[in-house]
């Protein structure tokens, strides 16, 4: 009798760490934004703010020399940046369009 409720203890035990471990495993799967992650307009910011999210001093200077840009994806195909590092900055890069008066 005593050996039945231990083995129902033991598997009790046993579920419920299986469960948790379920849990602590599932919010590590969650993706992180960076917290200081800056957002850099491609037609109005400086130079060294286009290098301060990664972009090599070349290819910052070949952004703000071809201004203005319709869509942060003529980077690619004006081929200011490679398709990879067109992936990697995207979310960190927006094109505003300027307002015609």
């Amino acid at each position: 009798m005593l050996g039945r409720k231990l083995v129902g203890i033991l598997v009790l035990v046993l579920v419920g760490a299986v469960a948790v471990g379920a849990q602590v495993k599932e919010t590590q799967r969650t993706p992180v934004k960076p917290i200081n992650q800056s957002i850099v307009d491609i037609n109005t910011a400086a130079e060294a703010d286009i290098v301060s999210i990664g972009i090599e001093r070349t290819a910052a200077k070949k952004i703000v020399e071809g201004r203005p840009w319709r869509s942060k994806r003529d980077l690619v195909t004006k081929q200011v940046l490679t398709k990879e590092q067109y992936e990697k900055f995207k979310n960190s890069l927006v094109a505003k369009q300027s307002k015609k008066s």
